[in-house]
C-alpha cells in the first residue's frame, strides 16, 4: 500500500522534473501552470471538498490543535538551530521558516487521496474533508508564523508586519475556497449539476498538475549556501516534525485515519512558497531554496512512514 500509494507521486515529481529538464516544459510555462494550480484548480478541490462531497470528522479540531502545537516547537527548534549555527538574522528566520512550512496542499493532499482511496466512497469522503479542513487551517497559520519568524529574527516586526499577514491570508485562494465552502454547507445549499461538475473536473486536475509543478520547479532548485543549515531544515522539515506530530496526537487520543492525516501532513517537505517568502522579506534565499529541494528528496522516506505507522 505504502508503495501504491508513494509511487504515483514520485514519479509524476520525477516525469516534471524531467521534462523541465529537457526544456520541454519551460521555466515560464511552469510558473503559468503554478498559477493556474494555485488559483484555480486546488481552490475548486477544496470548494467541492469542503462544501459537497463530505462533512468533515469529529477530531477535526483535535488534529489542528496537535498539528499547531508540534509546528510551534518545530520553528522554536529551527530557531535555537540557527543560533548554533551562529547564522544571521535572515538566515535564523529562514531555517525556521524551511523546518515548519510544509507542502501541504501540492504534497499532503495528493498523497492522502491515494492513500484513502481504498476507503468506502463515505468514509473517503469524511476523511479527505477533513484534510482540507487541517491543510487550509494549517496554511493559515503558515502565513501568520512565517512573517513572524522572518522579521522577528530581523528585529522588523511592527504595524506593518501585522498588515502584511492579513492580506496574505485574505488573498490566500485556499483559504477563501475554503471558508466559502463552509459557507455553502452551513447555508445547505447545493450546487447546480453543470457547476458541480465543472469544478469537480477542474479539481482532479490539481493532483497531476500540482506534482508535475514541483518537479519542474526543482529542477531549478540547487544546494547553494550553507549545507550545515540547509540541512538542519530539511531534518527539522521531514523527521522532526512528523515526530512531534505524533506524540501530540497521541497525547490528544488521535488514532485511525485521523492520525495518517496528521502524520502524512507534517511529513511533507518544506513549501516552495518558503523561497517566495525569503526573498520577499529579506530572508536567505540561498538557504530557502537548498531546504526545499533537500526535504522533497528526503520526504520520500518519512512520507513512506507516516503511512507505515498510521
Amino acid at each position: 500500500m505504502i508503495f501504491e500509494t508513494l509511487a504515483p507521486i514520485l514519479l509524476l515529481i520525477t516525469v516534471g522534473s524531467v521534462l523541465a529538464h529537457l526544456r520541454f516544459l519551460g521555466r515560464d510555462f511552469i510558473s503559468d501552470l503554478n498559477k493556474l494550480v494555485f488559483w484555480v484548480t486546488l481552490p475548486a478541490l477544496i470548494f467541492v471538498g469542503v462544501a459537497q462531497i463530505g462533512h468533515a470528522g469529529g477530531q477535526t479540531a483535535k488534529l489542528i490543535a496537535a498539528l499547531s502545537a508540534s509546528t510551534i516547537v518545530v520553528l522554536a527548534l529551527g530557531w535555537l538551530a540557527g543560533r548554533f549555527l551562529k547564522l544571521s538574522g535572515a538566515g535564523v528566520g529562514t531555517l525556521a521558516q524551511g523546518a515548519f512550512r510544509g507542502n501541504l496542499a501540492y504534497i499532503g493532499i495528493p498523497v492522502l487521496a491515494y492513500a484513502f482511496a481504498d476507503l468506502s466512497a463515505v468514509a473517503r469522503s469524511e476523511e479527505m474533508a477533513t484534510a482540507l479542513l487541517v491543510m487550509t487551517s494549517m496554511t493559515a497559520i503558515f502565513n501568520v508564523l512565517a512573517v513572524l519568524a522572518l522579521q522577528g529574527a530581523q528585529q522588523k516586526l511592527g504595524a506593518g508586519s501585522a498588515t502584511m499577514i492579513a492580506r496574505s491570508l485574505a488573498t490566500n485562494p485556499l483559504i477563501i475556497a475554503c471558508a466559502a465552502g463552509l459557507a455553502f454547507t452551513f447555508a445547505g445549499l447545493r450546487l447546480p449539476v453543470f457547476l458541480s461538475r465543472t469544478l469537480e473536473t477542474l479539481g482532479a486536475s490539481a493532483v497531476p498538475v500540482a506534482l508535475l509543478c514541483i518537479g519542474g520547479s526543482l529542477a531549478t532548485i540547487t544546494l547553494k549556501g550553507r549545507r550545515t543549515a540547509i540541512i538542519a531544515a530539511a531534518v527539522l522539515k521531514v523527521f522532526a516534525a512528523p515526530l512531534l506530530a505524533w506524540i501530540f496526537c497521541r497525547l490528544a487520543g488521535i488514532e485511525g485515519p485521523d492520525l495518517r492525516i496528521a502524520l502524512v501532513l507534517s511529513a511533507c517537505p518544506t513549501a516552495v512558497a518558503s523561497f517566495v517568502m525569503a526573498g520577499r522579506l529579506s530572508g536567505d534565499e540561498a538557504l530557502a531554496s537548498g531546504s526545499i529541494a533537500l526535504s522533497t528528496v528526503l520526504s520520500a522516506a518519512s512520507l513512506a512512514l507516516a503511512l507505515w505507522l498510521s
